[in-house]
């Protein structure tokens, strides 16, 4: 293998790597971090206020933080694999192949977290006794965007990368 064909190897490991571990992590983290911010920054409580609360309120009934956090994780965690079965899987020598599946998945994840955010949002500055209600249809939505951005995603790369010549 030359090492340029090497070099492009390690940048798509690293690059899968990356968007796997992300996807994974970022899925609990996001609710968690924009309950916090809106806590902080909309409602003006304090950091320190804001963080013992959220403790307080992870596992207790009517609350349950946490699982808010594992049904958002659930669609980021089937992403994760699909980043590390699709992209993982790409040929190398074929960087084109590589570049519109890694533009795919990074728009399925983008409109996943866009919307999960805007979710996350509405419902925490706007609270209603069935918004709630979001949360559990929040995983089938986002499920749902999985295929529906990747597909914009590719059809993008399709328009902006050039081809390469046989």
């Amino acid at each position: 293998m030359t090492t340029l064909a090497q070099e492009k190897s390690s940048r798509l490991r690293i690059l899968t790597r990356l968007g796997f571990w992300t996807s994974l992590l970022g899925g609990p983290l996001l609710p968690w971090t924009i309950m916090l911010a809106v806590e902080t920054w909309v409602r003006d409580v304090p950091f320190a206020r804001a963080w013992r609360s959220f403790t307080l309120h992870l596992f207790a009934p009517g609350y349950n933080f946490f699982l808010v956090g594992v049904l958002t994780a659930l669609p980021f965690v089937v992403l994760a694999v699909v980043i590390l079965l699709h992209l993982g899987t790409a040929p190398t020598h074929k960087s084109l192949i590589a570049h519109r599946r890694a533009l795919g998945l990074l728009s399925a994840g983008l409109a996943m977290v866009l919307v999960a955010g805007w979710t996350h949002i509405e419902v925490l500055i706007y609270p209603d006794a069935q918004g709630a209600l979001a949360y559990f249809y929040l995983p089938i939505l986002l499920l749902a965007l999985l295929p529906l951005g990747y597909g914009l995603g590719r059809a993008l790369a399709k328009a902006l990368l050039p081809r390469l010549s046989p």
